[in-house]
């Protein structure tokens, strides 16, 4: 059967941290409150953002790493509150779109199993927790032998939109890359 994709994926290098929601009745209500809050307002800047690069882009650059240093600061306190039951956030390759990602693991984990995960966008340093459905895991070589594949679950509006802004300026720069390459 041939399998028909919702939105286009990319390769992708994102600190990723995950653990296996046992219950569907984990408390995970207030986390997602603040999160989406958070990046309620992370896509609100990108807008702001992206309007003032194109009247001053050094202004608009100055803004955009600022907004990635925050970023970067409320990642780590996130982290460090969520620290005890993960299995540590580490940079990874993962290939990634506006429905799932799939990413290597060192051990296999059970289809249809539900998964917490917190990833990190590079280089915006934009955070999301997103609850995760896996939904195939395939033997691969290498020192993580399993790949596993998981679609999104209840994603919010804001979340998607973060997600599918990211993946264009990564399509972007990917481009941009090859142009300037001879």
């Amino acid at each position: 059967m041939h399998e028909r994709r919702r939105f286009f994926r990319l390769d992708d290098e994102v600190v990723l941290d995950f653990q296996l929601l046992l219950d569907d009745t984990v408390c995970v209500e207030q986390q997602h409150k603040q999160l989406n809050e958070f990046q309620a307002l992370e896509q609100e800047i990108g807008a702001l953002i992206h309007q003032l690069r194109s009247q001053n882009p050094t202004i608009g650059r100055l803004a955009e790493v600022f907004n990635q240093k925050l970023n970067l600061i409320a990642g780590e306190q996130f982290r460090e509150q969520h620290n005890a039951d993960n299995n540590g956030a580490e940079r990874v390759e993962v290939n990634l779109s506006a429905c799932g990602i799939a990413f290597a693991s060192r051990e296999a984990l059970p289809k249809h199993a539900k998964m917490l995960l917190n990833i990190q966008l590079k280089p915006s340093n934009t955070q999301l927790v997103l609850i995760g459905r896996i939904v195939g895991v395939d033997t691969t070589d290498g020192e993580k032998p399993y790949l596993i594949r998981t679609e999104f679950e209840n994603l919010s509006e804001t979340q998607q939109e973060l997600l599918i802004q990211h993946l264009f300026l990564l399509q972007s720069r990917h481009l941009k890359q090859r142009q300037e390459t001879p």
